[in-house]
Protein backbone atom coordinates (compact mmCIF):
# COMPACT_ATOMS: atom_id res chain seq x y z
CA UNK A 1 0.00 0.00 0.00
CA UNK A 2 1.26 3.59 -1.23
CA UNK A 3 0.63 6.84 0.37
CA UNK A 4 0.51 9.65 -2.92
CA UNK A 5 1.49 12.69 -2.14
CA UNK A 6 1.12 15.19 -4.92
CA UNK A 7 3.23 14.14 -7.20
CA UNK A 8 5.59 11.67 -4.44
CA UNK A 9 4.78 8.19 -3.89
CA UNK A 10 6.54 6.00 -1.33
CA UNK A 11 5.95 2.52 0.39
CA UNK A 12 5.38 2.24 3.48
CA UNK A 13 6.96 -1.14 3.57
CA UNK A 14 10.27 0.52 1.74
CA UNK A 15 13.03 1.55 4.44
CA UNK A 16 12.07 5.17 3.21
CA UNK A 17 14.49 7.74 4.05
CA UNK A 18 11.65 9.94 4.94
CA UNK A 19 7.63 10.11 5.77
CA UNK A 20 4.33 12.07 5.17
CA UNK A 21 0.88 10.94 6.58
CA UNK A 22 -2.03 13.06 5.90
CA UNK A 23 -5.37 12.94 7.72
CA UNK A 24 -7.68 14.97 5.98
CA UNK A 25 -10.43 16.63 8.27
CA UNK A 26 -13.62 18.70 7.65
CA UNK A 27 -13.55 22.76 8.85
CA UNK A 28 -16.40 22.39 10.56
CA UNK A 29 -16.90 26.33 11.36
CA UNK A 30 -20.37 28.04 11.58
CA UNK A 31 -21.43 30.70 8.99
CA UNK A 32 -19.97 34.17 9.40
CA UNK A 33 -23.44 35.84 9.62
CA UNK A 34 -24.21 39.78 9.07
CA UNK A 35 -21.88 42.16 8.73
CA UNK A 36 -22.28 45.40 10.68
CA UNK A 37 -22.98 48.70 9.09
CA UNK A 38 -20.86 51.67 9.04
CA UNK A 39 -20.92 53.75 12.41
CA UNK A 40 -22.72 56.67 12.13
CA UNK A 41 -20.66 59.76 11.07
CA UNK A 42 -18.33 58.33 8.91
CA UNK A 43 -17.48 59.13 5.58
CA UNK A 44 -15.52 59.20 2.46
CA UNK A 45 -12.14 57.45 2.93
CA UNK A 46 -12.80 56.93 6.57
CA UNK A 47 -16.36 55.68 5.93
CA UNK A 48 -14.87 53.11 3.23
CA UNK A 49 -12.23 51.85 5.94
CA UNK A 50 -14.85 51.43 8.58
CA UNK A 51 -16.56 48.87 6.29
CA UNK A 52 -13.72 46.86 5.39
CA UNK A 53 -12.92 46.46 8.69
CA UNK A 54 -16.05 46.16 9.88
CA UNK A 55 -16.16 43.35 7.34
CA UNK A 56 -13.34 41.71 8.55
CA UNK A 57 -14.36 41.55 12.17
CA UNK A 58 -17.78 40.33 11.46
CA UNK A 59 -16.17 36.81 9.63
CA UNK A 60 -13.93 36.56 12.70
CA UNK A 61 -15.19 35.05 15.43
CA UNK A 62 -13.55 33.59 18.83
CA UNK A 63 -15.71 32.12 21.36
CA UNK A 64 -14.22 31.72 25.77
CA UNK A 65 -15.28 27.81 25.61
CA UNK A 66 -12.88 26.99 29.15
CA UNK A 67 -16.03 26.77 31.38
CA UNK A 68 -17.51 24.88 29.25
CA UNK A 69 -14.88 22.24 28.20
CA UNK A 70 -14.17 21.53 31.71
CA UNK A 71 -10.86 23.90 31.89
CA UNK A 72 -11.40 25.41 35.32
CA UNK A 73 -8.00 26.94 36.24
CA UNK A 74 -7.14 30.41 37.98
CA UNK A 75 -3.18 31.15 38.25
CA UNK A 76 -2.50 33.34 41.68
CA UNK A 77 0.15 36.04 42.37
CA UNK A 78 0.05 35.72 46.10
CA UNK A 79 -0.87 39.87 46.46
CA UNK A 80 -3.27 39.30 49.39
CA UNK A 81 -0.56 38.75 51.80
CA UNK A 82 0.22 42.82 50.90
CA UNK A 83 3.80 42.48 50.78
CA UNK A 84 3.76 44.41 47.37
CA UNK A 85 6.63 42.33 45.94
CA UNK A 86 7.95 42.53 42.08
CA UNK A 87 7.44 38.57 41.80
CA UNK A 88 3.88 39.71 41.98
CA UNK A 89 3.66 41.27 38.88
CA UNK A 90 4.78 38.93 36.14
CA UNK A 91 2.18 36.13 36.05
CA UNK A 92 2.44 32.61 35.00
CA UNK A 93 1.84 31.12 31.26
CA UNK A 94 0.85 27.52 30.16
CA UNK A 95 1.56 25.39 26.84
CA UNK A 96 -0.32 23.66 24.32
CA UNK A 97 0.97 19.83 23.67
CA UNK A 98 -0.70 16.52 22.75
CA UNK A 99 1.94 15.48 26.11
CA UNK A 100 0.13 11.80 26.02
CA UNK A 101 -0.30 11.04 21.44
CA UNK A 102 -3.35 10.31 21.43
CA UNK A 103 -3.57 12.99 18.49
CA UNK A 104 -5.68 15.71 20.63
CA UNK A 105 -3.41 18.74 22.32
CA UNK A 106 -3.44 19.03 25.75
CA UNK A 107 -3.58 22.20 28.03
CA UNK A 108 -0.61 23.04 31.07
CA UNK A 109 -0.90 25.76 32.98
CA UNK A 110 1.57 27.00 35.74
CA UNK A 111 -0.11 27.77 38.84
CA UNK A 112 2.15 31.08 39.91
CA UNK A 113 2.58 31.05 43.92
CA UNK A 114 2.10 32.84 47.61
CA UNK A 115 3.47 33.96 50.55
CA UNK A 116 3.13 32.23 54.19
CA UNK A 117 4.37 33.47 57.60
CA UNK A 118 7.74 34.57 57.96
CA UNK A 119 7.46 35.61 55.21
CA UNK A 120 7.89 32.67 52.81
CA UNK A 121 7.80 32.22 49.65
CA UNK A 122 5.67 28.81 48.47
CA UNK A 123 4.36 27.71 44.92
CA UNK A 124 1.04 26.88 44.00
CA UNK A 125 0.31 23.43 41.88
CA UNK A 126 0.35 23.19 38.15
CA UNK A 127 -2.80 21.85 36.65
CA UNK A 128 -2.63 19.31 32.87
CA UNK A 129 -5.72 19.32 31.09
CA UNK A 130 -6.40 16.45 29.15
CA UNK A 131 -8.33 16.15 26.46
CA UNK A 132 -10.67 13.18 26.37
CA UNK A 133 -13.15 14.65 23.08
CA UNK A 134 -14.35 17.21 21.10
CA UNK A 135 -14.01 20.43 22.93
CA UNK A 136 -13.95 18.15 26.59
CA UNK A 137 -10.40 17.71 29.09
CA UNK A 138 -10.47 16.96 32.46
CA UNK A 139 -7.70 17.39 35.52
CA UNK A 140 -4.82 14.39 35.79
CA UNK A 141 -1.86 16.93 36.75
CA UNK A 142 -2.06 14.41 39.83
CA UNK A 143 -1.86 11.39 38.31
CA UNK A 144 0.41 12.57 35.74
CA UNK A 145 3.39 13.06 38.26
CA UNK A 146 3.04 17.12 37.49
CA UNK A 147 3.36 17.42 41.54
CA UNK A 148 4.78 18.92 43.38
CA UNK A 149 5.78 22.22 42.54
CA UNK A 150 8.78 23.43 43.93
CA UNK A 151 9.19 27.09 43.49
CA UNK A 152 7.03 29.59 42.89
CA UNK A 153 6.58 29.27 39.00
CA UNK A 154 6.16 31.30 35.84
CA UNK A 155 6.89 29.81 32.77
CA UNK A 156 6.06 26.16 30.94
CA UNK A 157 8.62 25.33 27.65
CA UNK A 158 7.99 22.25 26.13
CA UNK A 159 10.39 20.05 24.01
CA UNK A 160 11.35 16.35 23.08
CA UNK A 161 14.97 16.41 25.05
CA UNK A 162 15.32 12.65 24.72
CA UNK A 163 14.16 11.97 21.15
CA UNK A 164 11.28 9.55 22.55
CA UNK A 165 8.40 11.18 20.51
CA UNK A 166 6.87 12.90 23.71
CA UNK A 167 7.56 16.33 24.88
CA UNK A 168 9.43 17.21 28.26
CA UNK A 169 7.93 19.87 30.58
CA UNK A 170 10.72 22.48 32.24
CA UNK A 171 9.40 25.08 34.68
CA UNK A 172 10.88 28.65 35.19
CA UNK A 173 10.58 30.36 38.32
CA UNK A 174 11.67 32.23 41.27
CA UNK A 175 14.46 29.98 43.12
CA UNK A 176 15.17 27.78 40.24
CA UNK A 177 14.29 25.44 37.57
CA UNK A 178 12.43 21.84 37.47
CA UNK A 179 12.52 19.75 34.84
CA UNK A 180 9.67 16.95 33.93
CA UNK A 181 10.95 13.91 31.87
CA UNK A 182 7.83 12.69 29.84
CA UNK A 183 7.91 8.95 30.04
CA UNK A 184 5.83 8.29 27.08
CA UNK A 185 3.10 6.33 29.35
CA UNK A 186 0.91 9.59 30.06
CA UNK A 187 3.21 10.20 33.28
CA UNK A 188 6.28 12.86 34.26
CA UNK A 189 8.92 11.98 36.17
CA UNK A 190 10.86 15.11 38.16
CA UNK A 191 14.45 14.86 37.00
CA UNK A 192 15.51 18.21 38.36
CA UNK A 193 18.29 17.04 40.88
CA UNK A 194 20.15 14.72 38.46
CA UNK A 195 19.54 17.03 34.84
CA UNK A 196 22.14 19.33 35.74
CA UNK A 197 20.05 22.55 35.53
CA UNK A 198 21.79 24.00 39.15
CA UNK A 199 19.90 27.53 37.90
CA UNK A 200 19.14 29.19 41.01
CA UNK A 201 18.46 32.61 40.04
CA UNK A 202 15.10 33.68 39.26
CA UNK A 203 14.11 32.84 35.94
CA UNK A 204 11.09 33.83 33.61
CA UNK A 205 11.89 33.20 29.94
CA UNK A 206 13.84 30.45 28.46
CA UNK A 207 14.29 28.62 24.94
CA UNK A 208 15.33 25.24 23.68
CA UNK A 209 18.24 25.38 20.53
CA UNK A 210 20.74 23.03 18.94
CA UNK A 211 23.44 25.86 19.70
CA UNK A 212 26.20 23.52 19.36
CA UNK A 213 24.95 21.82 16.05
CA UNK A 214 25.22 18.32 17.97
CA UNK A 215 21.76 16.84 17.04
CA UNK A 216 20.89 17.25 20.61
CA UNK A 217 18.71 20.23 22.38
CA UNK A 218 20.23 22.87 24.07
CA UNK A 219 18.66 25.72 26.62
CA UNK A 220 18.91 29.15 27.00
CA UNK A 221 17.59 30.77 30.06
CA UNK A 222 16.68 34.04 30.76
CA UNK A 223 17.25 35.77 34.88
CA UNK A 224 14.99 38.94 35.65
CA UNK A 225 16.51 40.89 38.70
CA UNK A 226 18.31 40.15 41.94
CA UNK A 227 14.68 40.98 44.10
CA UNK A 228 14.75 38.67 46.97
CA UNK A 229 11.98 39.03 50.45
CA UNK A 230 15.43 40.97 52.00
CA UNK A 231 15.82 42.97 48.98
CA UNK A 232 11.92 44.23 49.31
CA UNK A 233 12.21 48.03 49.48
CA UNK A 234 9.34 50.43 50.12
CA UNK A 235 8.46 51.74 47.04
CA UNK A 236 5.17 54.74 46.83
CA UNK A 237 2.91 55.90 44.63
CA UNK A 238 3.71 59.94 44.69
CA UNK A 239 0.45 60.32 43.01
CA UNK A 240 -1.40 58.64 45.51
CA UNK A 241 0.87 58.21 47.84
CA UNK A 242 0.26 54.84 48.40
CA UNK A 243 2.55 51.97 48.78
CA UNK A 244 3.73 50.10 45.30
CA UNK A 245 5.02 47.63 43.74
CA UNK A 246 8.98 48.54 43.30
CA UNK A 247 9.59 49.18 39.28
CA UNK A 248 12.56 47.02 37.71
CA UNK A 249 14.57 50.30 37.82
CA UNK A 250 15.47 49.86 41.53
CA UNK A 251 16.95 46.50 41.00
CA UNK A 252 20.47 44.68 39.33
CA UNK A 253 20.05 42.91 36.15
CA UNK A 254 21.54 39.44 36.02
CA UNK A 255 22.91 37.33 33.11
CA UNK A 256 21.70 35.03 31.35
CA UNK A 257 22.89 30.99 31.73
CA UNK A 258 23.63 28.98 28.46
CA UNK A 259 22.96 24.89 29.13
CA UNK A 260 24.43 21.96 26.45
CA UNK A 261 22.47 19.05 26.31
CA UNK A 262 24.68 15.96 27.12
CA UNK A 263 22.43 13.37 24.71
CA UNK A 264 21.85 11.58 28.04
CA UNK A 265 18.94 13.83 29.53
CA UNK A 266 21.57 15.87 30.93
CA UNK A 267 22.98 19.38 30.96
CA UNK A 268 26.23 21.09 31.36
CA UNK A 269 26.87 25.00 31.91
CA UNK A 270 28.12 26.66 28.97
CA UNK A 271 27.57 30.55 28.88
CA UNK A 272 30.97 31.68 28.28
CA UNK A 273 31.78 29.25 25.92
CA UNK A 274 29.17 30.04 23.56
CA UNK A 275 29.39 33.44 24.45
CA UNK A 276 26.31 34.31 25.75
CA UNK A 277 26.32 35.87 29.56
CA UNK A 278 25.12 39.52 29.17
CA UNK A 279 23.34 40.52 31.99
CA UNK A 280 19.84 41.29 30.94
CA UNK A 281 16.32 41.81 32.66
CA UNK A 282 14.52 38.72 30.83
CA UNK A 283 11.05 38.47 30.23
CA UNK A 284 10.94 37.15 27.02
CA UNK A 285 13.35 34.70 24.59
CA UNK A 286 13.01 33.22 21.43
CA UNK A 287 15.20 30.43 19.64
CA UNK A 288 15.15 30.31 15.98
CA UNK A 289 17.16 30.91 12.55
CA UNK A 290 16.76 34.47 11.79
CA UNK A 291 19.43 34.45 8.59
CA UNK A 292 18.56 31.30 7.03
CA UNK A 293 22.39 29.84 8.07
CA UNK A 294 20.64 26.83 9.51
CA UNK A 295 22.32 27.75 13.01
CA UNK A 296 19.79 29.15 15.50
CA UNK A 297 19.69 32.58 17.14
CA UNK A 298 18.38 33.78 19.94
CA UNK A 299 16.33 37.01 20.77
CA UNK A 300 16.08 38.13 24.02
CA UNK A 301 13.52 40.84 25.21
CA UNK A 302 14.58 42.70 28.20
CA UNK A 303 12.53 45.04 30.75
CA UNK A 304 14.39 48.76 30.77
CA UNK A 305 17.94 47.51 29.33
CA UNK A 306 18.33 47.12 25.51
CA UNK A 307 16.94 43.88 23.82
CA UNK A 308 20.03 41.21 22.60
CA UNK A 309 20.38 39.62 19.87
CA UNK A 310 22.75 36.50 19.67
CA UNK A 311 23.61 35.99 16.18
CA UNK A 312 25.75 32.12 15.66
CA UNK A 313 28.72 32.75 13.57
CA UNK A 314 30.79 30.93 11.79
CA UNK A 315 33.74 29.94 13.88
CA UNK A 316 33.80 31.20 17.35
CA UNK A 317 31.18 32.27 20.05
CA UNK A 318 27.35 33.78 19.60
CA UNK A 319 27.72 37.63 19.38
CA UNK A 320 25.26 40.04 20.33
CA UNK A 321 24.00 41.95 17.52
CA UNK A 322 20.75 43.66 18.42
CA UNK A 323 22.51 47.46 18.41
CA UNK A 324 23.92 46.74 14.93
CA UNK A 325 20.99 45.01 13.26
CA UNK A 326 18.42 47.66 14.67
CA UNK A 327 16.34 45.75 17.48
CA UNK A 328 17.89 46.85 20.71
CA UNK A 329 16.08 49.85 21.42
CA UNK A 330 12.26 51.45 20.60
CA UNK A 331 10.58 53.88 18.22
CA UNK A 332 12.93 56.73 20.11
CA UNK A 333 16.37 54.60 20.41
CA UNK A 334 15.82 54.26 24.70
CA UNK A 335 15.71 51.15 25.70
CA UNK A 336 11.89 49.83 26.61
CA UNK A 337 10.22 47.24 28.75
CA UNK A 338 9.84 44.74 26.59
CA UNK A 339 8.03 41.50 27.47
CA UNK A 340 6.25 39.06 24.95
CA UNK A 341 8.26 38.29 21.78
CA UNK A 342 7.18 36.43 18.33
CA UNK A 343 8.86 35.84 15.16
CA UNK A 344 7.18 35.50 11.59
CA UNK A 345 6.95 37.33 8.19
CA UNK A 346 4.84 39.94 8.58
CA UNK A 347 4.92 41.87 5.27
CA UNK A 348 5.30 39.22 3.17
CA UNK A 349 8.82 39.47 1.88
CA UNK A 350 9.55 35.93 2.50
CA UNK A 351 11.81 37.34 5.41
CA UNK A 352 11.49 37.15 9.43
CA UNK A 353 10.50 40.02 10.82
CA UNK A 354 10.94 40.49 14.89
CA UNK A 355 7.60 41.09 17.20
CA UNK A 356 8.09 42.75 20.64
CA UNK A 357 4.94 44.03 23.28
CA UNK A 358 6.43 46.41 25.51
CA UNK A 359 5.32 48.63 28.56
CA UNK A 360 2.50 51.65 28.60
CA UNK A 361 3.76 54.56 26.72
CA UNK A 362 6.02 53.10 24.43
CA UNK A 363 4.70 51.75 20.66
CA UNK A 364 4.59 47.61 20.84
CA UNK A 365 7.75 47.09 18.40
CA UNK A 366 7.44 45.57 14.65
CA UNK A 367 11.32 45.12 13.98
CA UNK A 368 11.23 44.67 9.92
CA UNK A 369 13.48 42.53 8.29
CA UNK A 370 15.60 44.84 5.33
CA UNK A 371 18.06 42.14 4.63
CA UNK A 372 21.43 42.02 4.98
CA UNK A 373 20.86 41.61 8.67
CA UNK A 374 18.87 44.73 9.12
CA UNK A 375 16.14 45.67 10.53
CA UNK A 376 13.92 48.75 10.92
CA UNK A 377 11.39 49.95 13.53
CA UNK A 378 8.66 50.15 11.39
CA UNK A 379 5.35 50.20 13.93
CA UNK A 380 4.11 53.42 13.28
CA UNK A 381 4.37 53.16 9.28
CA UNK A 382 2.48 49.58 9.57
CA UNK A 383 -0.25 51.75 12.10
CA UNK A 384 0.45 50.02 15.12
CA UNK A 385 1.25 53.02 17.31
CA UNK A 386 -2.20 53.96 16.21
CA UNK A 387 -3.44 51.73 19.46
CA UNK A 388 -2.24 54.47 21.66
CA UNK A 389 -0.19 53.62 24.55
CA UNK A 390 -2.36 52.79 27.60
CA UNK A 391 -1.62 48.89 27.13
CA UNK A 392 1.08 47.19 28.57
CA UNK A 393 1.75 43.71 26.59
CA UNK A 394 2.94 40.70 27.82
CA UNK A 395 1.23 36.94 25.79
CA UNK A 396 2.04 37.51 22.27
CA UNK A 397 1.59 35.34 19.26
CA UNK A 398 1.46 35.61 15.44
CA UNK A 399 -0.59 33.48 13.57
CA UNK A 400 -3.33 33.73 11.03
CA UNK A 401 -6.71 33.59 12.75
CA UNK A 402 -8.77 34.54 9.59
CA UNK A 403 -7.00 32.02 6.84
CA UNK A 404 -6.00 34.96 4.50
CA UNK A 405 -2.30 33.72 3.95
CA UNK A 406 -1.27 36.88 6.10
CA UNK A 407 -0.12 36.28 9.74
CA UNK A 408 -2.11 38.51 11.87
CA UNK A 409 -0.82 38.97 15.83
CA UNK A 410 -3.10 38.26 19.25
CA UNK A 411 -1.45 40.36 22.54
CA UNK A 412 -2.91 39.52 25.86
CA UNK A 413 -2.69 42.87 27.93
CA UNK A 414 -2.50 44.07 31.56
CA UNK A 415 -0.86 46.42 33.97
CA UNK A 416 1.86 44.90 36.50
CA UNK A 417 1.30 47.96 39.35
CA UNK A 418 -1.43 49.47 41.18
CA UNK A 419 -2.53 46.55 43.36
CA UNK A 420 -4.56 48.85 45.68
CA UNK A 421 -6.86 49.95 42.80
CA UNK A 422 -6.99 46.69 40.75
CA UNK A 423 -9.37 48.01 37.92
CA UNK A 424 -6.63 50.03 36.49
CA UNK A 425 -4.76 46.89 36.30
CA UNK A 426 -6.83 45.17 33.72
CA UNK A 427 -7.20 45.92 30.09
CA UNK A 428 -8.20 45.09 26.74
CA UNK A 429 -6.62 42.43 24.87
CA UNK A 430 -5.32 43.42 21.07
CA UNK A 431 -6.09 41.35 17.37
CA UNK A 432 -3.96 43.03 14.56
CA UNK A 433 -5.69 42.35 11.67
CA UNK A 434 -2.41 41.63 8.80
CA UNK A 435 -4.25 43.94 5.57
CA UNK A 436 -1.91 42.95 3.32
CA UNK A 437 1.18 42.81 4.24
CA UNK A 438 1.03 46.65 4.69
CA UNK A 439 -1.13 47.48 7.24
CA UNK A 440 -1.50 46.11 10.98
CA UNK A 441 -5.24 47.02 12.33
CA UNK A 442 -6.63 46.51 16.22
CA UNK A 443 -9.97 45.22 15.26
CA UNK A 444 -10.18 44.06 19.15
CA UNK A 445 -12.72 46.52 20.09
CA UNK A 446 -15.27 45.12 16.49
CA UNK A 447 -15.02 41.33 17.85
CA UNK A 448 -16.84 41.60 21.15
CA UNK A 449 -17.23 38.53 23.96
CA UNK A 450 -13.56 38.25 25.28
CA UNK A 451 -12.19 40.91 23.38
CA UNK A 452 -14.66 43.05 24.59
CA UNK A 453 -13.70 42.85 28.58
CA UNK A 454 -10.55 44.06 30.23
CA UNK A 455 -8.22 41.27 31.60
CA UNK A 456 -5.28 41.23 33.79
CA UNK A 457 -3.96 38.98 30.77
CA UNK A 458 -0.15 37.49 30.79
CA UNK A 459 0.64 34.29 29.53
CA UNK A 460 -0.66 33.12 25.48
CA UNK A 461 -0.26 30.35 23.60
CA UNK A 462 -1.90 29.07 20.26
CA UNK A 463 -2.89 25.91 18.51
CA UNK A 464 -5.22 24.05 16.28
CA UNK A 465 -7.17 22.27 19.45
CA UNK A 466 -10.31 21.05 17.34
CA UNK A 467 -8.11 20.00 13.93
CA UNK A 468 -10.26 21.82 12.02
CA UNK A 469 -7.54 24.40 10.40
CA UNK A 470 -7.87 27.28 12.60
CA UNK A 471 -5.71 28.48 15.18
CA UNK A 472 -6.86 28.47 18.79
CA UNK A 473 -5.86 30.81 21.40
CA UNK A 474 -5.17 29.80 25.20
CA UNK A 475 -4.71 32.80 27.38
CA UNK A 476 -3.64 33.12 30.92
CA UNK A 477 -4.81 35.96 33.48
CA UNK A 478 -3.27 36.76 37.14
CA UNK A 479 -5.85 36.00 40.12
CA UNK A 480 -8.63 35.12 36.75
CA UNK A 481 -9.71 31.98 35.24
CA UNK A 482 -7.86 31.34 32.23
CA UNK A 483 -9.58 31.92 28.73
CA UNK A 484 -9.73 29.03 25.83
CA UNK A 485 -10.69 30.84 22.79
CA UNK A 486 -12.30 28.51 19.91
CA UNK A 487 -11.85 29.86 16.33
CA UNK A 488 -14.61 29.71 15.34
CA UNK A 489 -13.99 31.73 12.07
CA UNK A 490 -14.64 30.30 8.67
CA UNK A 491 -11.69 29.44 6.60
CA UNK A 492 -11.92 27.86 3.35
CA UNK A 493 -8.55 26.42 2.71
CA UNK A 494 -5.51 25.73 5.12
CA UNK A 495 -2.87 23.25 5.19
CA UNK A 496 -1.10 21.89 8.71
CA UNK A 497 2.63 20.79 8.74
CA UNK A 498 4.54 19.01 11.74
CA UNK A 499 7.88 18.45 11.41
CA UNK A 500 9.89 15.60 13.06
CA UNK A 501 13.85 15.99 12.78
CA UNK A 502 16.17 13.28 12.34
CA UNK A 503 19.26 14.36 11.48
CA UNK A 504 18.07 17.39 13.44
CA UNK A 505 16.94 17.72 16.63
CA UNK A 506 12.89 15.86 16.66
CA UNK A 507 11.61 18.84 18.02
CA UNK A 508 13.13 20.59 14.31
CA UNK A 509 13.61 23.80 16.65
CA UNK A 510 14.66 26.03 13.90
CA UNK A 511 13.40 24.74 10.70
CA UNK A 512 11.88 26.96 8.33
CA UNK A 513 8.91 25.63 5.96
CA UNK A 514 8.28 28.09 2.71
CA UNK A 515 4.76 27.36 0.94
CA UNK A 516 3.95 28.83 -2.61
CA UNK A 517 -0.04 29.64 -3.92
CA UNK A 518 -1.32 31.63 -5.86
CA UNK A 519 1.65 33.38 -6.65
CA UNK A 520 2.32 33.85 -3.40
CA UNK A 521 4.69 32.74 -0.75
CA UNK A 522 4.05 32.48 3.23
CA UNK A 523 6.69 31.25 5.75
CA UNK A 524 6.74 29.30 8.83
CA UNK A 525 8.75 28.74 11.57
CA UNK A 526 9.42 26.03 14.43
CA UNK A 527 10.15 28.62 17.04
CA UNK A 528 11.92 27.32 20.98
CA UNK A 529 10.45 29.82 23.65
CA UNK A 530 8.53 32.68 21.96
CA UNK A 531 5.18 34.15 23.30
CA UNK A 532 5.51 35.25 26.97
CA UNK A 533 5.70 32.00 29.62
CA UNK A 534 4.17 29.70 27.23
CA UNK A 535 4.55 27.21 24.84
CA UNK A 536 2.29 27.20 21.53
CA UNK A 537 1.77 24.42 19.50
CA UNK A 538 4.75 23.33 17.45
CA UNK A 539 2.74 22.17 14.62
CA UNK A 540 2.56 25.36 11.53
CA UNK A 541 -0.59 26.20 10.13
CA UNK A 542 -0.99 27.78 6.37
CA UNK A 543 -4.06 29.73 5.85
CA UNK A 544 -4.68 29.31 2.02
CA UNK A 545 -8.16 31.74 1.16
CA UNK A 546 -9.92 30.71 -1.47
CA UNK A 547 -6.77 28.57 -2.94
CA UNK A 548 -7.40 24.74 -3.08
CA UNK A 549 -3.99 23.25 -3.75
CA UNK A 550 -0.53 24.19 -2.48
CA UNK A 551 1.61 24.52 -6.24
CA UNK A 552 5.26 23.39 -3.79
CA UNK A 553 6.09 23.40 -0.34
CA UNK A 554 10.02 23.19 1.15
CA UNK A 555 11.13 22.52 4.71
CA UNK A 556 14.97 23.82 5.04
CA UNK A 557 15.96 21.63 8.57
CA UNK A 558 18.62 22.52 11.22
CA UNK A 559 20.45 19.99 9.52
CA UNK A 560 20.99 21.95 6.06
CA UNK A 561 18.52 19.47 4.19
CA UNK A 562 16.21 20.18 2.18
CA UNK A 563 13.16 18.26 1.26
CA UNK A 564 10.41 19.98 -1.53
CA UNK A 565 7.18 18.30 -2.04
CA UNK A 566 5.04 19.60 -4.82
CA UNK A 567 1.10 19.91 -5.67
CA UNK A 568 -0.71 19.13 -2.75
CA UNK A 569 -4.38 19.06 -2.15
CA UNK A 570 -5.66 21.65 0.75
CA UNK A 571 -7.51 20.78 3.85
CA UNK A 572 -4.84 17.87 4.83
CA UNK A 573 -2.37 17.55 7.87
CA UNK A 574 1.21 16.48 6.98
CA UNK A 575 3.62 14.48 9.05
CA UNK A 576 7.16 15.13 7.90
CA UNK A 577 9.64 13.13 8.78
CA UNK A 578 13.43 14.04 8.09
CA UNK A 579 15.69 11.99 6.53
CA UNK A 580 18.46 10.54 8.80
CA UNK A 581 22.16 12.01 8.55
CA UNK A 582 23.80 11.16 5.13
CA UNK A 583 26.50 8.91 5.18
CA UNK A 584 29.88 9.92 4.12
CA UNK A 585 30.17 10.85 0.34
CA UNK A 586 26.65 10.99 -0.24
CA UNK A 587 24.62 14.00 0.15
CA UNK A 588 21.10 14.42 1.74
CA UNK A 589 18.63 16.59 0.09
CA UNK A 590 15.57 15.32 1.27
CA UNK A 591 14.54 13.45 -2.10
CA UNK A 592 14.52 9.67 -2.66
CA UNK A 593 17.05 7.49 -4.43
CA UNK A 594 16.76 6.26 -8.06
Amino acid sequence: MADHIGNRTTSRSSAALWAVVLVALSTGCRDSGSVPAVPAGQTGENADKGAQNATVAARIRFQDVAVDSGVAWTQQNGEEAGLFTILESFGAGCAIDDYDGDGRPDLLFAGGGQFAEGPRILPRPMELFRQVGHWKFEPVAEQAGLRPVRHYHHGMWMADLDEDGFADLLITGWGGLQLFHNQGDGTFVDVSDSSGLSDSLWSLAAGWGDFNQDQVLDLFVGHYVDWSLTNNPVCTDTRRNLRNICDPTVFQGLPCTVYLGNGDGTFREASAELGMQEIGKTLGVIVTDLNGDQRPDVYVANDTLPNQLYVSQPSGPYRDMALEDGVALGELGTADGSMGVDVGDLDGDGQLDIWVANYENQSFAFYRNRGHDMFHHASHAFGVSAVGAEAVGFGTILCDVDGDGRQDIFCANGHVWSPTIPMERRQFPYLFWNEGGTRLKNLAPQLGGYFAQRHLGRGAAAGDLDGNGTPDLVVTHTNEPVAVLRNETKIPHWLAVRLVGRASPRSAIGARVDLFANGRQQVGIVKGGGSYLSTSDRELLFGLGTEARVERLVVHWPSGQRTELTDLPAGQRLLLVEEPAAEPGRAATGTEPD
